[in-house]
């Protein structure tokens, strides 16, 4: 295991006070004192102080709704909530508390709750930073900027840039313009097409002559000065020859047109191939609404603090988006982490920080622990995919022939997800059950002890026991990338060795993604790390646009790897062939599998051609998961593996279903405190895509909680909730501002594995 010298810094961007406002202090500690004399109905000194701590949480969410950094964070994230919940609220005096309000409050609270306890990554309430691992014998230095961010960039959405190319594309002047391209899961042979379809189509010669040479690289126009309008020519006018594509197109077969490759500029991409226009007035036509678009946008990154003048920049830069496209300037209404809008915003957190020495020291044993495990996980997962690639390949295969890669891979991903299948078609759910067994069995936790210790020292010879016969894995090389975060009152604390680490999700592949990359000052460096551990050119499969987005798109491989198409995304790299998915078979060579490309004849190991698919199919199925109820918090040598964690039937939690205020928030506090669940915590119920922040000290967060869990039991009553300890807590964030305000954050590392 060796560690990148370079950690991404993932942080918060509003301090943790902003939640800490929602609390009721005094009435909570009315609550307690009720609870613990066992009193049958609250006494009116309870009920005033509820009252006037719930007159402090309105006045403090009015006062957030009026404070420019969350009403730019709104114009950002959701211009109509800024419009109809955040602007009418700040206006509200707090003594203003009808059902309209109230609903506002609750809309200002989620962003509140969000923005300040969770390490999210974009715009300015998210930012990235970074950190130098050093030799230092200072474990931490921290040297805040004078500002929250020093760079902010904004970025068109790819999407946008498809919308306007398929707009452009509707001109059929421009159009010819566009080069057609062959879809890759389609292959000519000769004159017959091969495809998804059941048997091959016959062409004419004219049409498979065209055909081969829609690669994506060459023009309409192009294609018509070679094939149309001469004596011998195989097409009688241009305008059968576009008619062919235009058929084609309605076939299936070819892409006509300008769409993006998933990259984080897709504007530069659009660009380029509309400066490629051969006629000056067809190409300054086709430019001039995309420069329209960067102008709009460059007000809008002009804007940047003034959420009045942005939400103008915004709604001038929709305008021009209709104006030129005719379409939508906004996506996938009500999902809320679908990529909505025409841009968004990453920055970068300002600051200096390193890492020394005396952290490095405490965190290695223990991380080289885990990942002993997650050696043993990974070498599992290759070797049961190894063999159902195996037993699928004799299932397809007709007397040994060739299968196409594309139906390998279908039938695979089908029988991964199908809960009828047999245990032999189940590789990464048997790999990770077995896997949280063999923790749970050496950790051999004490019943009824919430806080328990281990050390290195006794777990070694344990964990080499358990996982030391670790298979290979998908290639000889591959990187992990755990989530650390330190729990400290201070950096000074830190330094003087008055900290723990506490380990959160480990990546089973290297997650520093694009939004990283792209606000590190010298991204060069960490191509260079990538290439120094690799062992050969990877093969990338060009990531779907419906199920990626180009802030998540994973990017350091090695600068030579060959991109594999098997969708409608073009490459990323016009200017270098492709593999295509209707090219590659599967044949069985010297016992094992292998993909070749029938084109240039080279061959790939199954596996290995797969590996960056399997790293991104099993990069968060690591989990110690100790115990299925309730699980201690378990800490080895000064780093918490395990958070304390419980889990409850969602039916389980009956003050959801209380409609007096006061009762239920009541009711919430003898419930959480039975269970022994700390003030703070993070809970998720199974409608939600990720966990969510609740103090109990809190009516209104644990009201916001109550109607999540109504949510989640009417859509399935069988499912549980789960609640974890927020650790650290907000009295043990290290992290601060220019202004000693306290942030919550993490680290995400990079190890490199063999």
């Amino acid at each position: 295991m060796a560690l990148w010298p370079w950690a991404a810094l993932r942080g918060a961007g509003f301090p943790v006070q902003d939640a800490l406002r929602l609390a009721a202090p005094t009435a909570s500690s009315a609550a307690d004192t009720w609870l613990a004399a066992g009193a049958e109905t609250p006494g009116d000194a309870l009920r005033t102080a509820f009252d006037a701590d719930l007159l402090s949480i309105s006045a403090a969410l009015r006062a957030l709704a009026g404070e420019p950094h969350l009403r730019e964070a709104l114009v950002w994230q959701n211009r109509h909530a800024y419009k109809t919940g955040v602007e009418p609220l700040a206006a509200l005096p707090a003594t203003a508390r009808n059902s309209k309000a109230r609903q506002r409050e609750r809309l200002v609270a989620s962003y509140v709750q969000r923005y300040s306890t969770k390490n999210d990554t974009i715009g300015f309430f998210g930012p990235v930073g970074w950190a130098r691992l050093t030799p230092s014998s200072d474990a931490l230095r921290w040297v805040p900027g004078e500002q929250l961010v020093s760079r902010r960039t904004v970025y068109f959405e790819t999407w946008c840039m498809d919308t306007l190319g398929a707009a452009l594309a509707q001109d059929a002047s421009l159009r010819r313009w566009a080069a057609p391209r062959l879809l890759p899961y389609f292959r000519l042979e000769g004159h017959l097409l091969h495809g998804p379809m059941p048997t091959p189509v016959e062409l004419s010669p004219e049409q498979a002559q065209l055909l081969s040479r829609c690669d994506g690289t060459v023009s309409a126009a192009a294609l018509a000065r070679e094939f149309a309008g001469g004596d011998s020519s195989a097409f009688a006018s241009e305008e059968d020859l576009y008619s062919a594509l235009e058929q084609a197109v309605g076939f299936g077969v070819l892409l006509w047109g300008w769409q993006v490759p998933l990259v984080v500029r897709p504007e530069v991409v659009l660009r380029g191939a509309l400066l490629a226009i051969g006629d000056a007035d067809a190409r300054a036509r086709a430019l001039a609404p995309l420069e329209q678009l960067e102008r709009a946008r460059a007000a809008v990154e002009a804007a940047a603090g003034a959420p009045e003048a942005l939400d103008a920049a915004f709604a001038e830069l929709e305008r021009v988006f209709n104006d030129v496209t005719g379409a939508a300037p906004t996506r996938a209404a009500g999902q809320t982490y679908a990529s909505r809008t025409l841009i968004y915003e990453d920055c970068e957190r300002d600051g200096s920080l390193e890492l020394g020495a005396p952290l490095c020291e405490r965190l290695g044993p223990v991380l080289e622990l885990v990942l002993t495990g997650a050696r043993w996980l990974v070498g599992e997962v290759t070797r049961g995919t190894r063999a159902s690639l195996d037993a699928l390949f004799d299932k397809l295969s007709e007397g040994g022939a060739p299968v196409s890669l594309t139906t390998l891979q279908l039938a695979f991903v089908q029988g991964l997800q199908n809960p009828a299948t047999t245990e032999q078609m189940m590789p990464v759910a048997q790999a990770v059950a077995e896997h949280r067994r063999r923790w749970r069995e050496l950790f051999a936790l004490e019943a009824g002890v919430r806080r328990q210790s281990r050390t290195v020292e006794s777990l070694r010879p344990k964990v080499r026991e358990a996982f030391g016969a670790a298979g290979p894995a998908w290639r000889s090389r591959w990187h992990a990338s755990p989530d650390v975060m330190i729990d400290a009152a201070s950096e000074a604390a830190v330094r003087a060795g008055d900290y723990q680490l506490v380990l959160g999700e480990l990546h089973l592949c290297n997650s520093i993604s694009s939004l990283f990359v792209e606000q590190h000052r010298a991204p060069e460096e960490l191509f260079a790390l990538a290439e120094r551990c690799a062992t050969g050119a990877d093969v990338v499969p060009v990531f779907p646009k419906a199920e990626w987005s180009q802030r998540t798109l994973p990017c350091l491989f090695p600068r030579d790897s060959q991109y594999y198409l098997s969708g409608q995304e073009p490459s990323p790299r016009p200017d270098v062939r492709a593999l295509r998915a209707g090219d590659m078979v599967v044949e069985r060579r010297d016992g094992g599998l292998e993909v070749l490309d029938r084109v240039s004849g080279r061959r790939f190991g199954l596996v290995e051609f797969m590996a960056v698919f399997l790293e991104q199919r099993c990069a968060s199925i690591f989990d110690l998961a100790l115990t299925d109820g309730y699980s201690p918090r378990v800490t080895v040598d000064g780093v918490v593996v395990a958070r304390e964690r419980w889990s409850v039937p969602v039916a389980s939690l009956g003050f959801a279903g209380l409609t007096e205020a006061l009762t239920q928030w009541l009711e919430a506090r003898r419930w959480q405190q039975a269970q022994g669940i700390p003030r703070f915590a993070f809970f998720k119920v199974a409608t939600e895509r990720k966990p969510c922040f609740v103090d109990f000290d809190s009516p209104l967060l644990v009201e916001m909680m109550a109607k999540l869990v109504r949510r989640s039991a009417e859509a399935s009553p069988d499912s549980r909730v789960q609640f974890s300890e927020m650790l650290p807590d907000p009295e043990h964030l290290w992290l601060t501002d220019a202004a000693q305000r306290r942030y919550t954050s993490e680290l995400r590392l990079v190890c490199e594995m063999s």
